[in-house]
């Protein structure tokens, strides 16, 4: 079995949603810090006039550091969940997709959540659905490993705990971070996520900007379209791509 472990993001980028497709599961690290100004609380979509906004979720941060991620509530849910839903009717009001994507956007906002992990864990599955991604999404909260784990020691408990043979990793900073040689010690793979972001026409901007929330992809292309544009990417890319110790 390969696994991958993300920290969920609100709703995230086009490669996130690949990385989970290429997985048999896929872990949300509900338990870490939380990161301020990072995608743990906001994505990024584009404005008529091309420049780049954030969707944001509003949140009680205060002692961030000595709290875990899944204890953050948010705050003020009508005001900035109607800001969000305002905005996207207004950047993406002409976008082929905006018909079908504006009323499943309405009924995700009037969901009762009580914290930042939930609404950004509620993206995720939202957009899990609609691009018809079937693999199992796990919570770190649910595995048995040891707490006392951080960073790479982190990854392999998990790995462990799940019985992994493969670890299926981004291009981030885990690249430098991981301890590969205690992985293969241990007899598990690191493999490295072979990713290319594809191009589809944005309404809001004249030269592809890649990177953004997947929101773009489905308001730009309509979902059906964005699928295929999604599992045709998916297929044309190695499914591992690994990288030696």
């Amino acid at each position: 079995m390969n696994i991958s472990i993300h920290q969920p993001h609100y709703f995230p980028w086009v490669g996130y949603f690949d990385k989970m497709a290429k997985a048999d599961a896929f872990v949300l690290l509900d338990q870490v810090q939380f990161e301020k100004s990072s995608q743990m609380i906001r994505n990024r979509v584009i404005a008529p006039n091309g420049e780049i906004k954030f969707l944001t979720i509003s949140g009680e941060t205060k002692d961030f550091l000595n709290r875990e991620y899944r204890e953050l509530a948010t705050k003020d849910i009508p005001q900035w969940t109607a800001r969000q839903m305002n905005a996207m009717k207004s950047y993406y009001r002409k976008a082929p997709g905006a018909e079908e994507m504006i009323p499943l956007l309405e009924e995700f906002f009037r969901r009762e959540y009580a914290t930042i992990c939930q609404w950004t864990c509620g993206s995720i599955e939202l957009v899990r659905q609609l691009l018809g991604v079937k693999t199992p999404l796990i919570y770190q909260s649910d595995i048995s490993y040891d707490r006392s784990c951080k960073r790479s020691d982190l990854v392999y408990a998990i790995c462990n705990a799940l019985g992994a043979e493969t670890y299926f990793s981004g291009r981030g900073a885990s690249v430098d971070y991981l301890d590969r040689e205690k992985f293969a010690e241990n007899g598990v793979k690191i493999v490295f996520q072979d990713f290319t972001h594809p191009v589809y026409p944005q309404c809001n901007s004249k030269e592809f900007v890649t990177g953004i929330s997947v929101l773009d992809m489905l308001f730009n292309c309509g979902i059906e379209e964005a699928r295929r544009i999604f599992w045709d990417n998916v297929h044309s890319t190695h499914e591992f791509d690994e990288i030696e110790a």
